[in-house]
């Protein structure tokens, strides 16, 4: 049975069936938290303010894109692009995901795709699900390694902030000097960072969880410009609906001169 549109890959089901390359972002127009693994915490904070979230017992990274869940991200534009410098590795694998199989081993993952993107076809102009043999095709091979290696970093991340959650060293964050950010955002503690012994401090150090917390520290300067984008992207829409030709604000389609369109395509985490 298939939950929001997801469905496993079998061969039984897409034996006959190919896949599109996805060319749009308008998928994640209304994500407003986004998680990321420890290899992209530099240019994640270097593009998006970072902080921590609670998800099934563990603490995560997270990307804020919007400051309101009720509010579109502003680095999506109208006709799909993307408009900040770096995009997270989570949002280049549509229409593809894996989920933990409950039926098997504890590391087997189960290759799930989307079907309500509208990526998935009949036409043998896209990209086979599977070859002749019975065996995915060379393409969605490599979609599946992306996504492994993928899962393996967002477990690794997991581990590492359990070492700051084990030090007591996040707390609520509300908001970030008078900007309001999402229910259930947590932050570091930096009180409690200054007060750690040395043998905590060892502990942080050992466990590579420094570049965490200064990532985390010097992303929070981007709340003011997300804040400042997305009052100008939501002018911008309220302008749209009444003029022919207005178009994102070029605040934010300065951004997107610098993104490169081969990026839309799977590559590495």
């Amino acid at each position: 049975m298939a939950q929001n549109g997801l469905y496993p890959v079998t061969y039984d089901k897409y034996a006959n069936r190919y896949w599109k390359r996805f060319s749009s972002f308008s998928f994640a127009r209304h994500q407003h938290l986004c998680p990321i693994v420890e290899h992209e915490v530099p240019l994640t904070a270097a593009a998006y303010p970072m902080v921590f979230r609670e998800s099934d017992n563990w603490v995560e990274p997270v990307a804020v894109l919007s400051l309101s869940p009720r509010e579109p991200t502003p680095f999506v534009s109208g006709d799909g692009r993307w408009l900040a410098s770096y995009i997270p590795s989570v949002l280049r694998c549509p229409p593809f995901k894996t989920e933990q199989c409950t039926s098997r081993s504890e590391n087997q993952m189960q290759l799930m795709v989307d079907e309500t993107l509208g990526l998935v076809t009949g036409s043998p102009e896209h990209e086979p699900f599977f070859v002749a043999t019975g065996e995915l095709s060379p393409e969605l091979k490599k979609v599946l390694r992306f996504l492994r290696a993928r899962e393996s970093s967002a477990f690794a991340t997991r581990i590492t902030c359990r070492t700051l959650q084990n030090l007591g060293l996040f707390k609520p964050l509300a908001g970030h000097e008078g900007i309001e950010l999402p229910a259930g955002t947590l932050g570091v503690d930096f009180q409690r960072l200054n007060a750690l012994s040395q043998p905590e401090k060892l502990t942080l150090l050992e466990a590579g969880a420094l570049q965490l917390v200064h990532a985390h520290q010097v992303s929070l300067s981007h709340l003011a410009w997300l804040s400042i984008a997305q009052k100008q992207a939501a002018h911008t829409y309220t302008r749209k609906k009444y003029t022919e030709n207005s178009d994102v604000s070029h605040f934010l389609s300065a951004m997107a001169r610098a993104r490169n369109e081969d990026d839309c395509l799977i590559g590495e985490v």
